[in-house]
Order: C-alpha cells, then structure tokens, then sequence
C-alpha cells in the first residue's frame, strides 16, 4: 500500500507543475487600452483649487470607468467628439459639446463616460 501511495503522490505532482499557468487581470483604460481603430480624445476633468485630471476615451461610444476620486464641478473637451458623462447616482451628470467646457451641477466623482466622434 505505501508503494501505490507514494506513485499516486509522483502522478499527481507531475500533474500540478505541468499544469499551464492561468492569470486574471482587470485593465484600467488607458489611452493604449483603446482600440488601435479607433480615434481618441483627451478630456480633462477639473474640481476644486484647479486639481484635475485627464483620461483618454475612445471616440467609437466605448464606455469607460473613471476611477479618480476627484469631485468633478468642470469638464474640458478640446474638440472632435460630443462626450457623455455619469455619476454616482448613474444619472447623466454632464454632456460636454466638441470643443467646450461645462459646468458639473452638482461637482460631483464621476463613474464612467463615453464619447461620439462629430
């Protein structure tokens, strides 16, 4: 009996290290997670004392997190798609013409956007 337990124990070793290696990982959007078709736009977020941020989004109508927890009372579009931007309560807080800034009422940390080329 030790005999088929330590050769049941050799297989089944074998069996674990040949086993492929299996990874997960979620990906934060960034300019270089848009696909490569696609055209891009730069947006700028600004809240309180002008601290800001800028996220790239796709200008295909991919909808992207945003993960920065700034509270969010502007948005600056340079131009080259109309954008579309969602809150905490997923109501629409702000849609942001090509090439204009807009006010966020209330300032608010924003969740995901998404962006149409004009």
């Amino acid at each position: 009996m030790k005999a088929f337990t330590i050769s049941a124990l050799a297989v089944l070793t074998s069996m674990v290290s040949a086993a492929p290696a299996v990874t997960t990982s979620l990906a934060v959007p960034t300019a270089a997670a848009i696909p490569s078709s696609s055209g891009s736009i730069a947006i700028t977020f600004i809240g309180a004392a002008d601290a800001q941020f800028t996220q790239s989004f796709s200008t295909e109508g991919f909808s992207y997190p945003i993960y920065n927890t700034l509270s969010v009372s502007k948005i600056s579009n340079p131009g080259g798609a109309t954008c579309y931007f969602y809150g905490q309560d997923l109501k629409r807080a702000a849609t942001v013409p090509s090439g204009l800034t807009v006010d966020v009422g209330p300032p608010q940390q924003l969740l995901y956007g998404y962006c149409y080329a004009s």
